[in-house]
């Protein structure tokens, strides 16, 4: 049996470039929640927290 070296590169980058695409939008989305989160911690105030506080 011989081995088709063409399906399985081919496979093998598939496989990479999804990878490097899902690493790319993991930071990305990583970056937009970070900002989202930063932008709403001014919406609670100081006494917020003390009603969780035991």
């Amino acid at each position: 049996m011989e081995v088709n070296w063409i399906i399985i590169g081919s496979v093998l980058l598939m496989g990479i470039l999804i990878i490097i695409f899902l690493i790319r939008r993991n930071l990305k989305d990583e970056k937009d929640v970070i900002e989202h989160f930063n932008e709403n911690a001014s919406i609670f105030s100081d006494g917020d927290s003390d009603a969780n506080d035991v």
